[in-house]
């Protein structure tokens, strides 16, 4: 038995406790959890993501780092809990999508997750998800449910589990998003999927949902299997001026067209917006200059 490491992490949704859990290396039941962690200088949240899978009751997993140069703490992270990783990798990279990628080409497994390393999974996640898989063989992808919260891990919003059904996705502005990181799914699902676009930053889970409704037969549960920390310097929210660009790409490359107009609508729409202000501004500056000249009289 190994011991893990203490930590002053408190874990939205876990209980602060000494814990012991087998080494990961161990692999005595059947449907192993391969869990890619891509990740760059989130030395600060890691341990928290690292923690959640470790702690888990269902001890059948691999854990996957793979990890874009980071220059923090991130490294200290991964070798105080080096017994429980398969692979770790520190090198620069061409973004999340790529790292993700990478962490699967590597991986065993038989179930498939990559979480972020700023999220984390919540107690028994591995255990639900087992059952589920176990109780319908023909089953491809199990969507749970989540929550989000602050960096500082308090509560904002409670997500509900949905199936991946192409009309549910193209809904997504209406609140019919899902959870990345509550998503699990079957390693040859995702061999069939040929993977996450690179060419995508933002909306590369989107794209792979879309793919996966085409492709397997999905589930969605009410239970809740991880947390997703929303925050201004996440890379979803600091850069969702280019959500737009990507949202037309990912409809356009779907067959979505009806969602490529709307999009491209709202754009040129906020395009007239803007250039509105701009030339009420220009006329407003140009009578204040015509006044201050006495050009007006």
């Amino acid at each position: 038995m190994h011991r893990i490491p203490d930590t002053k992490s408190l874990m939205y949704g876990w209980e602060h406790k000494e814990v012991l859990a087998s080494s990961a290396d161990t692999k005595t039941k059947s449907l192993l959890f391969s869990i890619i962690i891509p990740t760059l200088n989130h030395g600060d949240t890691i341990e928290d993501t690292l923690l959640s899978i470790i702690q888990q009751e269902d001890s059948a997993y691999e854990i996957i780092v793979i990890d874009g140069g980071s220059t923090d703490n991130t490294n200290q992270i991964i070798d105080k809990y080096s017994a429980y990783i398969s692979h770790y990798e520190s090198k620069k990279d061409n973004g999340q999508s790529a790292a993700i990628n990478k962490g699967f080409q590597i991986a065993k497994g038989d179930i498939y997750a990559w979480i972020n390393s700023d999220d984390y999974y919540l107690p028994n996640a591995f255990k639900i998800v087992r059952r589920v898989f176990q109780e319908d063989t023909d089953l491809d992808v199990v969507v749970g449910s989540g929550d989000v919260v602050t960096r500082q891990c308090r509560f904002l919003k409670h997500i509900s589990g949905i199936a991946m059904e192409r009309e549910t996705l193209l809904n997504w502005h209406n609140d019919q998003w899902i959870m990345q990181q509550c998503c699990f799914w079957k390693a040859e699902l995702w061999e069939k999927s040929g993977g996450v676009d690179e060419d995508l930053h933002l909306l590369m889970d989107y794209d792979l949902w879309l793919r996966f409704a085409k492709l397997g037969k999905s589930k969605a549960i009410e239970d809740s299997l991880a947390i997703m920390r929303f925050y201004n310097e996440a890379k979803t929210v600091a850069l969702r001026t280019r959500m737009a660009e990507e949202e037309a790409y990912v409809y356009a490359k779907n067959g979505a067209l009806k969602n490529v107009r709307e999009v491209v609508k709202n754009l040129s729409s906020k395009n007239q917006e803007l250039s509105d202000t701009l030339q009420m501004y220009e006329t407003q500056f140009l009578f204040k200059i015509l006044k201050k000249t006495g050009a007006l009289g």
